[in-house]
């Protein structure tokens, strides 16, 4: 009996004390803000995990919970942590150890202010101007939703009253509101002002001119570097997933070939993942370069059963 119980004592010593590995039934959670780029970019990261054997599962919510829920651990990767607006939020964990900036993702990318080309034209060149004509904006700015960091950097700007703004009312919404809203003025000759960012599509459907900054503006109006983060810990956890995050890097020309697909012409994000997946392999080697599957096994070939047909 006493050899018994020191085996069993043993067993459990090697429970408590055998580190966290990932497994193929441990599921990855992404947070994914309702906007089109992010929504395709993390379908498109979840399918490569799942030809590699991971399961995984997409959570739409905003950063400011994404953020909140990496703290709990309760959320593993974010692929949209564009910055500097959203560094109020991120930094702070960072500095605390309780995320992880992986890398940029995407560097070319561009948030501000944007006008329909009527107001360009009619001399709105410059945030400075749209108090000057404020009238023909109804003094109305139209944004995302609230708890967004453009959004937060907007309203900032607004109650410092950054180009005599402090009058004007400040609408957030979800992107696609906001831009319907924005194209349905635009057709009706109407002028219009709202938060834009490339790459997106309404840099190529619509036809709009981003505002030149001035003092003031500097949280909003800014060329923007995008990070994939993740939680502390997640690296140890999953360590072929973060090779793969290590080397996961889009250009602004393919991501807004993503947001027009499926943001613009409204097809299903799942499958412009995958289409994009099987016609671009030769990119997708690049980022799996070194990586194993959960068996073992090389990463690019399984994608490349899994997609080359």
């Amino acid at each position: 009996m006493k050899s018994w119980i020191i085996k069993i004592t043993f067993l459990l010593c090697l429970v408590v004390f055998i580190p966290a590995t990932a497994s193929a039934g441990d599921k990855i959670k992404f947070g994914v803000p309702p906007w089109p780029g992010v929504t395709v970019k993390s379908n498109v990261v979840v399918q490569l995990l799942s030809a590699m054997g991971y399961e995984s599962e997409m959570l739409e919510v905003g950063p400011p919970i994404i953020y909140k829920s990496m703290t709990l651990n309760d959320m593993d990767v974010f692929l949209a942590g564009w910055t500097p607006q959203q560094n109020p939020m991120l930094d702070p964990l960072v500095k605390e150890g309780k995320a992880i900036k992986v890398r940029t993702n995407l560097s070319d990318a561009l948030i501000g202010v944007c006008v329909s080309k009527a107001a360009w034209d009619g001399g709105v060149k410059s945030v400075a101007d749209l108090n000057k004509h404020s009238e023909k904006f109804n003094k109305t700015i139209y944004d995302i939703e609230p708890g967004s960091g453009m959004h937060t950097a907007m309203t900032k700007m607004i109650d410092n009253n950054v180009g005599q703004l402090g009058n004007w009312e400040h609408v957030g919404t979800t992107t696609p509101v906001m831009l319907a809203e924005a194209a349905n003025r635009i057709k009706q000759d109407k002028w219009v002002v709202f938060g834009c960012w490339k790459p997106h599509w309404m840099t190529v459907q619509m036809d709009i001119k981003f505002l030149n900054a001035i003092p003031g503006t500097e949280d909003l109006i800014s060329a923007s570097d995008v990070y994939t983060v993740t939680r502390a810990g997640f690296a140890e956890q999953y360590p072929e997933v973060q090779k793969l995050l290590e080397n996961f890097v889009i250009s602004s020309k393919t991501q807004s070939a993503w947001i027009n697909d499926h943001g613009y012409k409204n097809q299903d994000a799942a499958d412009v993942a995958s289409n994009w997946i099987a016609q671009n392999l030769p990119e997708v080697k690049k980022w799996l370069k070194n990586v194993r599957t959960t068996s073992g096994e090389d990463a690019f070939e399984a994608v490349k059963a899994k997609y080359n047909k």
